[in-house]
């Protein structure tokens, strides 16, 4: 079964809770402009962010960059509740500045991952969460100030504790066998996501047969090798696009696209635009 306690959302925000007793892995593909904060209320989960796998308890709060790779998985018991918080950082972004606030990008880009808040912050956490989707469903007067202003406690009670705990590591990343071939074939593909390896080669290089890295590697990812690799390849032309002088064409190649029509379709498929758009917009 699959309830959803509420869904809410204003611009430049969207909030809903999710309670699950039955099998769920999260459906591909997730990759987004957006920032999320994902808050696991009851039950344990698997997620899987770029190319680590962490197991996620009660009283987690993860962070998710925009453009990160991620996707949540069973662990152990079936039923977990959870809230997600998405945030748009076009939106948001100029009211953060003008309230002296750290900027999402900023807070996202030095604490993504989990963080493990003491009992405390974590009920304090929760009132919050709850009060943003009390005042989205009820839009009382100036509901809009009020939502941004628990968002800003719930971002700063993030940042405070990840900075007094900065000598602690996150929550312990998952080290079976299993995920750590496939943090070992995601790392690669990340920082070779141009290379045209077949699987066959892909799996004689990490020594493991070509049905186990494609079995597994979709388990923990939810994605196959190829579009894994492909994300990793639209992320790096995303900022070639926007930095670099480089022709479409010449991008194409240098991504390791047989075709410029076959890397326009998979931009297209996986940003939502023409790589000549993005161009133009960024």
């Amino acid at each position: 079964m699959e309830k959803t306690l509420f869904s809410e959302s204003m611009e430049g925000i969207v909030i809903d809770q999710v309670i699950r007793d039955q099998e769920y892995s999260m459906a591909i593909k997730h990759f987004h402009d957006t920032y999320e904060l994902y808050f696991l209320l009851e039950g344990e989960r698997y997620y899987f962010i770029e190319k680590e796998t962490y197991h996620v308890k009660t009283g987690d709060v993860v962070l998710i960059n925009r453009q990160q790779v991620h996707k949540t998985s069973q662990a152990g018991s079936k039923s977990h509740d959870r809230i997600l918080l998405q945030l748009s950082g076009r939106v948001l972004e100029p009211w953060l500045k003008s309230a002296g606030l750290p900027s999402l990008e900023k807070v996202f880009e030095d604490y993504y991952g989990v963080s493990r808040l003491p009992n405390q912050e974590w009920e304090e956490m929760k009132g919050l969460l709850f009060g943003i989707a009390e005042e989205l469903k009820h839009k009382r007067e100036r509901y809009e100030v009020m939502v941004r202003l628990k968002l800003s406690q719930i971002l700063l009670i993030i940042s405070r504790s990840r900075k007094r705990d900065v000598m602690k590591e996150m929550p312990p990343r998952v080290q079976t066998p299993k995920h750590g071939r496939v943090h070992d074939v995601a790392e690669y593909l990340t920082f070779h996501c141009e290379t045209e390896e077949s699987l066959d080669e892909l799996a004689e290089r990490f020594f493991i047969s070509k049905s186990y890295l494609s079995k597994i590697f979709r388990e923990v990812t939810g994605l196959s090798v190829n579009e894994y690799r492909n994300l990793a390849r639209m992320k790096k032309a995303q900022k070639l696009l926007k930095n670099s002088q480089y022709s479409i064409t010449e991008i194409s190649g240098l991504l390791g696209f047989e075709s410029v029509t076959y890397f326009e379709r998979v931009f297209k498929k996986h940003c939502a635009t023409t790589p000549l758009k993005y161009r133009k917009e960024k």
